[in-house]
């Protein structure tokens, strides 16, 4: 079970929120508690990518992240499910889509019931779904699948394997790319907001985090501000080999906009061998 702690800080009444990545300075954290085969974390999130150059979505137990490679799980399996049919981009149609859903939670079940075989993941693309488990070893897990795809005969699946102790699918093809993974927080904290009653319409005054390992690069990237809606709030020293930097701007606090602010300070601050470490604003009702 893992809890996501939104925070944290109040000031003059005005509570804050932070979307952030696990080296960000702000308030948002996610938090894994021990993991125990008898209580597997679950902390799933979806995001849009391409694979092989076809649109894909990607839907991952962000959680296992902390915790693998698992020793005990070193072999990964996957199952093919081609669509009846699928729209223009290859993805399946809604009443499909509502039926897979809950063939993966049955297949889950089954599986975990059978010898607590760990589902980490699933792709979508090219009018098929592929699931994707770790387990302990791969004897008897076409048998087990065939089982359980008895009652499910209109269902042409395929079944796939690899030795995986490092857990490469994992890390190397479900997990997000540091900038997808921070547009799933921005996505958390926006919603977050919106259900605490916030106005995304107003002005907000939002706070940005950035890093940097050499002063020369920072300075650079606030050069390179120059003529952008950014003002800079404090400049710190160098701290454990880290230099940050706080900026701001007032802006309003709904997806499109966030999402567009944060690319934007994402892919300058790389371009400057910086990181962007996260976002806070504060909640406002009108």
């Amino acid at each position: 079970m893992i809890f996501l702690n939104f925070t944290a800080k109040t000031q003059r009444a005005q509570r804050f929120f932070s979307a952030v990545l696990c080296f960000s300075l702000c308030s948002l954290r996610v938090i894994f508690l021990p993991f125990s085969a008898s209580a597997q974390q679950q902390d799933w999130d979806f995001y849009f990518t391409n694979i092989d150059e076809k649109p894909a979505s990607i839907g991952l137990n962000l959680a296992l992240h902390d915790t693998a490679p698992l020793p005990d799980k070193a072999y990964c399996f996957w199952i093919i499910l081609p669509f009846e049919q699928s729209d223009s981009l290859g993805f399946p149609l809604e009443k499909e889509n509502e039926a897979l859903n809950k063939l993966e939670d049955d297949l889950e079940f089954f599986l975990q019931t059978k010898s607590q075989i760990i589902y980490a993941g699933r792709t979508t693309s090219e009018g098929k779904r592929q699931l994707y488990f770790y387990s302990k070893s791969i004897d008897s897990v076409d048998i087990f699948i065939e089982d359980f795809f008895k009652p499910h005969s209109e269902y042409n699946y395929k079944l796939g394997q690899r030795y995986d102790a490092e857990w490469e699918i994992y890390f190397g093809f479900l997990y997000p790319a540091p900038l997808d993974l921070q547009l799933i927080y921005n996505h958390r904290i926006v919603e977050a907001l919106a259900e605490s009653g916030d106005n995304a319409t107003l002005p907000h005054h939002i706070d940005h985090w950035l890093n940097f390992q050499k002063k020369k690069d920072r300075t650079d990237f606030i050069k390179a501000l120059e003529g952008k809606n950014y003002a800079i709030e404090k400049i710190d020293a160098d701290k454990s080999h880290s230099l940050t930097l706080q900026i701001s701007e007032e802006n309003k606090t709904d997806l499109e906009t966030i999402d567009k602010s944060v690319i934007q300070l994402f892919e300058l601050a790389e371009k400057f061998k910086g990181i962007y470490g996260g976002w806070e604003t504060s909640l406002r009702t009108e």
